[in-house]
């Protein structure tokens, strides 16, 4: 009978896309782990999973820390290449310079005797009698009405300013979580994703705060059985991307379903 095994990266990461392992030793999905920093990856542990209807136990990562030696030496590397590097091309670009570049001749220009400076006396000193431009004077109280009067509208505007939908309507905080888990829903539906580990993590995140079709179908249906999900699977792939993705809601997928055979 055929295995599923959670995988569990403990310390460190799983790359997106990871899936169950059909081995308890994990050996098909040890590609998909990413060591943390200053470790490698040695194995999985085996766990066990009870009242578990989906996997048959959970595969946790295993790391043990690198030594400062075989650290410091992959690191040094990843520094000297690319000092030597930078330090050949520097080379050949100061040799090219030298070579191509030609000395220029220095000119010497003359210099040229400047304006002479004549001293100003009463009699070249000229006085400008245009009048300046009026200035109309405001007083302090006009300017004080004007300021009250533009925060009075600054203010009027925003407090005018609400949050709402297309429909100018107010969106309640519970409405908007049903509208961000239908939406997940159905990315995954038109996405034909075929792991079960997304739909159980989205059952996860939304248990008992959410409800409709969408929540039954995808806790009763989907997520009943392995057995379940694999022949639900099977039949959503055989449906047109094209004309999956026109379909949004529970009634028309079932019906739609029912027709593959």
């Amino acid at each position: 009978m055929e295995k599923h095994y959670s995988i569990d990266p403990g310390k460190g990461t799983k790359m997106d896309g990871c899936p169950y392992s059909e081995y308890e030793d994990g050996h098909d999905v040890q590609d998909y782990i990413v060591a943390p920093k200053g470790y490698v990856f040695v194995g999985f542990k085996f766990e066990t999973l009870t009242n578990n209807q989906i996997y048959d136990g959970k595969l946790v990562a295993q790391y043990e820390k690198t030594s400062i030696q075989e650290r410091l030496t992959s690191n040094l590397w990843k520094i000297l290449i690319p000092t030597i590097i930078v330090a050949v091309i520097g080379i050949v670009v100061v040799l090219a310079v030298s070579v191509f570049r030609s000395p220029k001749p220095v000119k010497h220009t003359p210099k040229q005797p400047g304006p002479e400076i004549v001293a100003p006396t009463k009699d070249t000193i000229s006085v400008d009698t245009k009048e300046a431009p009026a200035v109309t004077e405001v007083s302090t109280e006009e300017e004080t009405d004007v300021i009250l009067n533009l925060t009075d509208s600054t203010s009027q505007q925003d407090m005018t300013q609400t949050v709402t939908d297309g429909n100018n309507t107010a969106i309640p905080a519970e409405d908007d979580l049903n509208v961000q888990f239908k939406n997940k829903f159905w990315t995954l539906i038109h996405q034909r994703t075929i792991m079960m580990d997304p739909y159980d993590e989205l059952f996860k995140e939304n248990k008992n705060k959410v409800e409709g079709e969408e929540y039954d179908y995808l806790r009763f249906t989907i997520l009943k059985d392995y057995a379940t999900f694999k022949e639900w699977y099977v039949k959503l792939h055989k449906i047109p991307v094209s004309e999956l993705e026109t379909i949004n809601t529970v009634n028309d997928l079932k019906n739609k379903l029912n027709e593959i055979e």
